[in-house]
């Protein structure tokens, strides 16, 4: 569409070029057609000319267009290729009089803001699925606080990037969407988990959290509660019980014989007859029965 007004009995030039995508590149790639057909209606699809365009380039064409009356005019571009196929290049071309203006029906009534994000991959979970709980966040909000969870959830089972998440845990994504939740509930969340109050005349209500010490999905009773009680099942779920060695056991190699830890020094003491033996007993007189001792550290 031109971008300048255009009157009765001016002449436009209209270009056009012929383009492609690449499918394995992803890069713009020119069109040769071999020729290029004109075609131009107005509103009531009357056609108005229906020529030959001029060329510009291999792949640039234009067309002179005069136009007598005022109004709205639809100009197609009919390429035909080498192996018979045709593409086909549409666009709107609007004419105007010194007392008359024609310009398209619908017009950008006011400025559009379009945000652009970075690459938020991994992504586990559906935006849209959060939006209906939080009407007033935008997508892309909803969108960078999964793709943060989902970071500590790939961390957390050691996921490849070629890995198929589909056999993950149903666990997995309700904690994406509590733990997401309760980020969007700090912002768009009203109460949320602070203590709110109502009295209306002699009725009082009051919305308070009770402090707890351990939550479960039992108790949880908001998103964040919710999602601290997933991800204590997530981390129990991905850890083992270490190896227990017992202590003061029989056949505990100390290194020494009848000795004991001293607890506040960490040295190896030994005790007396009295306190090996007991009261009243005496040691065995056998040698080869004797304990062997040797001198304590701090003898």
């Amino acid at each position: 569409m031109s971008t300048q007004k255009v009157l009765v009995n001016d002449t436009v030039r209209v270009r056009v070029r012929f383009v492609d995508i690449n499918p394995l590149t992803g890069n713009e790639e020119a069109i040769e057609p071999l020729t290029v057909a004109v075609e131009i209606t107005d509103s009531s699809s009357t056609v108005v000319v229906s020529e030959n365009a001029s060329a510009f380039s291999a792949s640039s064409f234009y067309y002179d267009f005069v136009p007598t009356a005022a109004g709205e005019f639809n100009v197609k571009f009919s390429g035909i290729l080498d192996n018979g196929n045709t593409v086909i290049v549409q666009q709107k071309l609007y004419v105007s009089t010194t007392t008359e203006t024609y310009q398209p029906l619908v017009t950008l009534g006011a400025d559009e803001h379009i945000v652009f994000a970075a690459d938020v991959d991994p992504l586990y979970v559906d935006p849209d699925e959060l939006l209906s709980y939080f009407p007033d966040a935008t997508l892309l909000e909803i969108g960078e606080i999964v793709h943060m969870y989902s970071e500590e959830v790939k961390k957390l089972y050691k996921l490849r990037d070629d890995q198929n998440v589909a056999d993950l845990p149903t666990i997995v994504y309700d904690y994406i969407k509590a733990a997401t939740a309760c980020d969007l509930t700090r912002t768009y969340g009203f109460g949320g988990d602070d203590e709110m109050s109502i009295t209306l005349g002699d009725l009082s209500i009051n919305n308070r959290n009770v402090p707890r010490n351990t939550v479960t999905r039992d108790n949880a009773s908001t998103w964040c509660q919710i999602a601290a009680a997933l991800r204590k099942e997530l981390i129990s779920a991905k850890v083992g019980p270490r190896s227990i060695v017992p202590r003061g056991v029989p056949g505990e190699n100390t290194g020494t014989s009848g000795g004991v830890r001293d607890p506040e020094t960490g040295k190896i003491i030994y005790l007396s007859d009295r306190e090996l033996y007991g009261p009243g007993r005496q040691p065995p007189k056998d040698k080869d029965q004797m304990p062997q001792r040797d001198l304590r550290s701090y003898d």
